[in-house]
């Protein structure tokens, strides 16, 4: 508790830091669920846990403001797992470790877990707040990052509110009103493996250092993309050498870009040489192409061991073909909001199966559902091509901003007294729960806030420590005239 020692709103950080210290990968959100139990308990409040496993407590309304319309707190309990390839961490067990940085709050090697571990410590800290409140219900969903379960399979019943303010924003100083809806495209590639040829070389391919970060809040970056960068080297090299494919694997969460690539190849041992001087000139190239946005990347090829196995040519054309083609980055900016990114594909994930098979993934998002289709079909067409199977996976529809809203006019009203400045109102290419959970209901007025974050989905995020202390004063203000 001591590097949040002293720290603003006392109660939130309290909250935060209990949370780091318990494992809630999604799927596994047994522990934080037990901990906001506990707590209503203690408190004497009521809750509920739905048939998904979300979790609702409710708070009464103070004196002199029963009659308050009932206000919804809304964020998810579990959180994206990432470390760097050399950090030793098991998010089922282990403890985050914190860093007080410069000002920000991170972990050291891994995700901080603020996504969306602000919701749940805002939402616990304003149940027990001393100030004067009008009903309020905290909504903890479950899996939202691996697919918006919680969300989706939500019990509509257990929610009296027709106000929600969603806490899973990262941008200070910003009004969320819409969001993007999504779709994975998950192909499955038969390949097949023979016995390793004799007179070769092994090497050990490593893409490593990119910033990676939320395929929706940082896609119109310019980011690299591990596997992309990976796949073209393996594409070039193959055009010019002897090279058998042995083993390539790259990225990790499907909403987070590619931070990674790792392949074993043999070569020609006549060739061996000039492959690596290949290698080499590629990293120069790829550090030339990326010099302004990705200044840790690195490219090397090593000598290793010789491996047993290798892809049949056959099988190595497709997926290397394949992974390489697939689109990745901005398809469309938005039209009407301007600097919105309108529709985008992420290439996330490339691994070899238990199955035998190589699988690929892409996860589409749009904010216009027909847009969102279209990029996610073209993602199976190349799928296809290769002689793979698709199936569509995690499906959720966007939020559509709503211009009478009642709930953002009395935010704004409250950001500019507050802070003396006016609040952006903003949409934002992510996908939040905000869409899913308002066509559950005939009325949900609906907003998003949240800190700033930054480098989400990757082991660099970080949470601003001064804009917790901002957020929280904007929220209870928001709670307090409602």
């Amino acid at each position: 508790m001591e590097i949040v020692k002293g720290l603003k709103p006392e109660a939130f950080w309290r909250h935060f830091y209990n949370l780091t210290r318990i494992p809630r990968e999604s799927g596994n959100e047994e522990g934080v669920r037990r901990y906001a139990v506990d707590f209503a308990e203690k408190q004497g409040l009521e809750y509920i846990i739905d048939k998904i496993g979300n979790v609702l407590i409710r708070r009464a309304p103070s004196a002199g403001k029963v009659g308050s319309p009932s206000v919804v707190l809304q964020g998810h309990m579990d959180m994206v797992c990432e470390k760097n390839r050399d950090k030793q961490h098991d998010f089922a067990r282990d403890p985050i470790a914190l860093l007080n940085e410069d000002g920000w709050l991170k972990a050291d090697g891994t995700t901080l877990g603020a996504d969306n571990g602000v919701a749940v410590a805002a939402g616990l800290a304003v149940l027990e707040a001393e100030e004067a409140l009008g009903p309020v219900e905290v909504l903890l969903t479950v899996d939202e990052e691996t697919g918006l379960t919680g969300a989706l399979e939500l019990d509509p019943t257990i929610v009296k509110s027709r106000i929600l303010i969603n806490l899973d924003s990262e941008e200070d100083g910003v009004i969320y009103v819409g969001c993007a809806g999504g779709k994975n495209t998950d192909g499955y590639i038969p390949v097949e493996l023979e016995k390793s040829p004799a007179g070769y070389r092994a090497f050990k391919l490593e893409l490593k250092g990119l910033k990676g970060g939320h395929s929706g809040g940082e896609i119109h970056l310019g980011l690299g993309n591990a596997n992309t960068l990976g796949s073209r080297f393996l594409y070039t090299a193959a055009k010019q050498f002897d090279l058998r494919l042995s083993s390539v694997e790259g990225g990790g969460k499907h909403n987070a870009i590619a931070r990674e690539f790792f392949a074993d190849v043999l070569v020609k041992e006549a060739e061996a040489d000039s492959f690596a001087v290949f290698a080499a000139e590629y990293e120069k190239m790829i550090k030339s192409e990326f010099r302004y946005n990705e200044e840790n990347l690195s490219f090397s090829a090593e000598k290793t061991d010789y491996p047993s196995k290798v892809y049949t040519l056959s099988s190595q054309e497709r997926i290397v073909n394949l992974v390489y083609s697939l689109p990745h980055g901005v398809v469309k900016m938005s039209p009407v909001i301007e600097n919105l990114v309108e529709t985008s594909t992420n290439l996330a994930r490339i691994e070899l199966l238990e199955s035998g098979e190589f699988f690929v993934q892409n996860c589409n998002r749009s904010s216009v559902d027909t847009e969102c289709n279209d990029i996610a079909d073209r993602a199976a067409c190349a799928v296809e091509a290769a002689g793979g199977r698709v199936v569509f996976r995690h499906e959720y529809p966007g939020w559509d901003p709503n211009p009478d809203s009642e709930i953002r006019k009395k935010a704004e009203d409250v950001y500019r007294k507050i802070f003396g400045e006016d609040a952006k109102i903003k949409a934002i290419h992510a996908g939040l729960e905000c869409g899913v959970i308002g066509k559950k209901f005939d009325s949900m007025d609906m907003i998003s806030i949240g800190p700033e974050l930054a480098d989400v989905h990757t082991p660099g995020e970080k949470m601003r420590i001064d804009s917790v202390e901002k957020i929280w004063k904007f929220l209870i203000g928001i709670l307090t005239i409602i």
